[in-house]
């Protein structure tokens, strides 16, 4: 399970500056990335003018949510108004309304999703969850997709909505360019007002001894040296995300020819970078010291 990488193709030779830049400067000791997770997003004044076009218009309740286009900054703007005073707007390059009205969170309360992309070379998408109550405006979290997509969608039947969004720890990590960066899935569950990882429903089988060594077979062929391809070592991350550690570490054992130097220091710093992930960190006595 990997996130779809949407990288536009113009941003190709920037990105691959930006890359050598961060090689230059020392990437292998670049700042780890966090998971997603919510950061701060562009909001309005209160009931400030908005120069624009409104593209939809809902009632819900007591509530107007309105979608209007910034005719003088150029932006979309996604606003929440109450008795004509505005509770709450989100202003980005791109912005859309997602679920208005529907009750997605399980409280019996209708909710909106404010999805936005704010535009540059490959960053960033957030969702803004809101609940719609008949006395006031729930907030239940800002959803970071960073450079992917976020999915919204009922895993487990319970008719809640679950989200899927990538993990980018590892973009521009060790001398990996950016469109080759490997992203594992990672599935967030509305728990105590917040979505938050639920590895449950991240789990997936084993794959058995059999179909490990055909994987590590056919995703090593070609490598004669340096560090593996990044499908392979995507695999292992995969096998980490999805409950099986220890099948992601004895794939490495079985993919890794014989003949090519690095695997321990490699390894190191794969689960080194893999601190903090959402449902594995190494034990403490493995991670290294600033």
């Amino acid at each position: 399970m990997r996130t779809t990488l949407r990288i536009v193709a113009a941003t190709a030779v920037v990105l691959a500056v930006a890359a050598l830049l961060a090689r230059r400067a020392g990437d292998r000791n670049h700042p780890r990335p966090h998971p997603p997770t919510a950061r701060p997003i562009r909001v309005l004044p209160p009931d400030s003018a908005i120069a624009g076009r409104v593209e939809a218009e809902h009632k819900v309740g007591v509530w107007t949510v309105r979608l209007l286009a910034d005719t003088v900054a150029g932006e979309k703007v996604a606003e929440v108004q109450r008795a004509g005073h505005r509770a709450t707007a989100v202003r980005a390059m791109s912005v859309r309304l997602e679920f208005v009205g529907r009750d997605i969170t399980g409280d019996h309360i209708p909710d909106v999703v404010i999805e936005a992309f704010t535009g540059g070379a490959h960053c960033c998408t957030q969702a803004l969850v809101l609940g719609l109550g008949p006395d006031s405006l729930l907030d239940y979290g800002l959803i970071d997709g960073a450079d992917g997509d976020i999915e919204f969608e009922d895993l487990d039947g319970d008719g809640i909505m679950e989200v899927r969004v990538g993990d980018w720890r590892f973009a521009y990590w060790r001398d990996y360019p950016f469109v080759e960066t490997e992203v594992p899935e990672v599935v967030l569950k509305l728990q105590h007002g917040a979505y938050r990882a639920d590895c449950g429903l991240m789990q997936d089988d084993a794959p058995d001894e059999r179909t490990l060594r055909q994987r590590a077979h056919a995703l090593s062929a070609g490598w004669v040296g340096g560090d593996p391809p990044p499908a392979l070592y995507g695999y292992a991350v995969d096998l980490v995300y999805t409950g099986h550690p220890d099948l992601a570490w004895s794939f490495l054992d079985l993919a890794w020819p014989a003949q090519i130097p690095g695997k321990s220091e490699f390894v190191a710093d794969l689960r080194d970078r893999l601190t903090g992930s959402p449902c594995w960190s190494p034990p403490p006595a493995e991670r290294r010291t600033t």
